[in-house]
């Protein structure tokens, strides 16, 4: 198991049959979330959506959600990342940052993925110029994605606190925010 959806370029996306809405997270969204994302990462859903709360009392932080209906289908997030001076030389720069993107395994391929990256970029321009995102290299789903929202490669030689991805495997990415892009 890679973590990631398996990736399929040459399928043509589908259209939903539902009205799909993206909004700010609220509680009552946090266990579905949780769900989302222990289904790819493993761990407790109970552990998880606490992890979940803290990030919704946290302003530099921003949880959005995909539903269908009052389904939660997608989640993504956005922290901010700070660098401290006894942080090693490759840590990534000082700024917000795009993570956990999940969709629902049945809503793939829906634009979903592009719904809640664009959601999560407008928040975040609100706040900054700027915008990062790092992934597996092998994520070819999520990289192209990241590449049509004019995301560009800024390094493959970085750390991250926290990050699983090991050494040579992962890629950090940014994004322009600014009006004139």
């Amino acid at each position: 198991m890679s973590g990631f959806a398996d990736y399929q370029p040459d399928v043509d996306r589908q259209s939903a049959d539902a009205t799909i809405t993206v909004r700010p997270a609220e509680l009552a969204d946090l266990e579905a979330c949780a769900g989302l994302i222990v289904s790819r990462t493993g761990g407790s859903v109970e552990a998880r959506t606490h992890r979940l709360m803290a990030d919704l009392r946290e302003p530099e932080r921003y949880a959005a959600v995909a539903c269908a209906g009052d389904e939660v289908i997608g989640y993504g997030g956005v922290i901010h990342h700070e660098v401290s001076p006894g942080d090693p030389p490759d840590m990534a720069p000082t700024g917000y940052y795009l993570v956990g993107l999940i969709v629902a395994p049945d809503w793939r391929r829906h634009g979903i993925g592009e719904l809640l990256t664009a959601d999560r970029m407008r928040w975040t321009a609100e706040r900054a110029d700027s915008i990062y995102y790092f992934a597996n290299l092998a994520n070819g789903a999520t990289l192209d994605l990241h590449h049509s929202l004019g995301f560009t490669e800024v390094t493959r030689d970085f750390t991250f606190p926290g990050d699983p991805l090991q050494p040579g495997t992962g890629v950090l990415l940014r994004a322009d925010l600014t009006t004139g892009q």
